[in-house]
């Protein structure tokens, strides 16, 4: 069984780096440069992860984290292979990570999303969002009666069989039957219930939609952009819009409900936007009054640029342009075009909905783009919203690596 340790005892590793302050501050990540993994000491190791009978410090392990001056810091999970060696879940060297410590992770989450979520318009959230919830590297996304599993990093598995059962427990109440985990590679392993609905039918502020838990991209669907989509609601009414990146249609069917004359939707995958036909349908809207474009989006924008379209909403929501800090300055450079291009759409007076996943980027930063963009169009730009992920994305004061959406509302003058 996944979790079960062979002994209690805890292996201890020096911090390398002087980062007591940050680690004690919130920031959940250790990386491997930052230890002295020379100065690794007692405990044993999970049977079921390979641990060598002569003590070897292997994935999944429990660490006690401790400073040069021997004190305690933190505790967390090992990962032999990963450049991120520990991530830390508590403070308090008392707190064992075992069952108990899970479920109670998971509770304290739900109870949280009970003040945020209202479960008459909406029944998909993120219910365990990793470090944001103390429990790193474990996400839990809710569609309905469907719970879908996503673990950050082989050490965490440790935990798996013990989040799932006290998703099974605690979500009762919730309707949840079926819970699966989704792999980075998008591979669907069912962890409990029976096989799930898939497209499940989900609703968002009374919206519907379907959603691939098993296919679709993430965990199935942005939940991240929930009140984004409600955002540019009051903005929708009378105009054209154009949604690109678009995906299955979440801000284009919230904005045809708010009464946009027109919306068009591209994104390069016809798939999804076969998807996006149907979840209008399911909205009472008839796809044939509006526009599916299944090609690249920097290619949709050259087109109507040649074609003089306007439009008095325009949403842009792709997907990381910075993936790495590496590609960080590269990623700069591929928004900066994409917003003057998306821009030159824009009506006078129209608004610009400008989204970023790229947690490298900063909110400052993608500001930045925006400006660049207004300069090379002569295009006066308004900020009037700066906006994140929504409050069932909790994340820590001192985890900035945590808050990786942006969100822009901005008119063009």
């Amino acid at each position: 069984m996944q979790g079960t340790w062979h002994d209690a005892r805890v292996t201890t590793i020096r911090l390398a780096k002087r980062l007591e302050k940050s680690i004690r501050a919130g920031h959940p990540w250790i990386y491997r440069e930052a230890l002295d993994l020379r100065s690794a000491r007692g405990g044993l190791i999970p049977k079921s992860f390979g641990g060598s009978s002569s003590g070897d410090l292997a994935t999944g392990s429990a660490v006690d984290i401790i400073g040069p001056d021997n004190k305690f810091v933190a505790r967390g999970l090992y990962d032999a292979k990963s450049p991120l060696a520990v991530r830390v879940a508590t403070l308090d060297r008392a707190q064992p990570l075992d069952e108990a410590f899970v479920r109670a992770r998971v509770t304290s989450a739900l109870r949280l999303r009970r003040g945020i979520i209202d479960p008459a318009t909406t029944d998909a959230f993120r219910w365990l969002n990793g470090e944001g919830d103390f429990l790193p590297g474990v996400v839990v996304d809710v569609y309905g009666p469907v719970a879908v599993l996503r673990l950050d990093g082989d050490a965490v598995r440790v935990w798996r069989d013990w989040v799932t059962a006290a998703v099974v427990a605690e979500g009762r109440p919730l309707g949840i039957a079926h819970v699966l985990e989704r792999s980075r590679g998008g591979k669907s392993e069912l962890l409990h219930g029976g096989a799930p609905p898939s497209p499940v039918e989900i609703r968002e502020h009374g919206v519907r939609f379907a959603v691939d838990v098993l296919h679709g991209q993430k965990t199935g669907f942005f939940l991240d952009q929930r009140e984004n989509r409600r955002a540019i609601r009051p903005f929708a009414a009378g105009v054209d819009a154009v949604n690109l990146f678009g995906y299955t249609g979440g801000f284009s069917v919230h904005a045809a409900l708010a009464g946009a004359r027109h919306v068009t939707t591209v994104d390069v995958a016809a798939a999804a936007l076969t998807d996006a036909r149907a979840n209008f349908a399911l909205n009472g809207l008839d796809p044939e009054r509006h526009a599916f474009a299944a090609e690249d989006a920097f290619a949709w924008l050259d087109r109507a640029a040649r074609e003089r379209r306007r439009f008095g909403l325009v949403v842009t929501d792709p997907p990381s342009f910075a993936p790495s800090e590496k590609a960080l300055q590269k990623g700069l450079t591929a928004y900066r075009d994409l917003h003057a291009r998306a821009l030159s759409l824009v009506d006078e007076g129209g608004i610009f909905a400008a989204a970023s996943c790229s947690s490298h980027v900063t909110m400052d930063a993608f500001v930045g783009t925006l400006r660049d963009a207004a300069d090379k169009t002569r295009r006066p730009l308004r900020l009037l919203e700066l906006r994140g992920q929504p409050g069932d994305h909790p994340t820590p004061p001192a985890f900035p690596e945590g808050r990786y959406l942006k969100f822009v509302l901005a008119r063009a003058d």
